[in-house]
């Protein structure tokens, strides 16, 4: 099997966590292609930012349907271009912040979502409720830090999302938390530490969400929404 992640920002850092972090969960059988960005920005932050990247993300999968590959993760917690994806891809396309939510959802009856900037809650609160997680979404929340400046190895900057995390589980009285930036996978098992409960990581959910999906010989419907328009 071959999947091809596709980070839609430019930033070679949260690119190179990005790639260790998904080979972590791979089969040993399945080939792993990463890619980048294209529209020139290193982060995605607001529906600005997430409309330059679109074409970017589209033209990834365009090259990968002409080399083969059978499944698309889409690493932004935005699902960036993720239903314009769908359309043009003949394998599945798994948003992280979409199959987040879903395994979210079966691990407690309410979780909350942590993000970088305030603004991609809205975003966030959008796309929970689009997908159905209205009830289940308990609150999203944000750290008020650059996206970029996730990428720093701080034992302060560690320890302040922590007790972020921390304080807002507790406020929403949430039983699961969902990282909704891609540039928080680096914390996830230091969160499950310390907070005593599940923390979902999009991007290992979405390799094997989409391994299972296309083990299981399934891919996105093209009956009517994502059938490509003939051209």
């Amino acid at each position: 099997m071959k999947i091809m992640v596709i980070n839609p920002n430019e930033s070679q850092a949260m690119t190179a966590m990005i790639e260790k972090t998904c080979a972590a969960y791979l089969s040993p059988d399945t080939q792993l292609y990463v890619r980048y960005g294209g529209a020139g920005m290193n982060s995605i932050e607001g529906f600005y930012d997430g409309a330059l990247a679109t074409p970017g993300v589209l033209r990834h999968i365009e090259y990968g349907e002409k080399d083969g590959i059978n499944a698309y993760i889409i690493a932004c917690a935005d699902d960036t271009g993720l239903d314009a994806g769908r359309e043009i891809a003949t394998g599945p396309v798994v948003g992280i912040g979409q199959v987040a939510m879903h395994a979210a959802s079966m691990l407690g009856a309410q979780f909350s979502l942590l993000t970088a900037q305030r603004k991609s809650i809205h975003v966030l609160k959008s796309n929970a409720r689009r997908y159905g997680f209205a009830n289940q979404c308990a609150g999203v929340h944000a750290l008020d830090i650059p996206v970029l400046d996730l990428e720093a190895d701080d034992a302060d900057l560690n320890e302040a999302i922590s007790q972020h995390a921390q304080h807002i589980v507790h406020t929403d009285a949430a039983e699961v938390l969902v990282l909704g930036c891609a540039g928080l996978s680096r914390y996830r098992k230091q969160l499950e530490v310390y907070l005593n409960l599940p923390v979902v990581d999009g991007l290992a959910v979405a390799i094997t969400f989409a391994e299972g999906l296309f083990k299981a010989g399934l891919s996105t419907s093209k009956a009517n929404t994502y059938r490509r328009a003939a051209r």
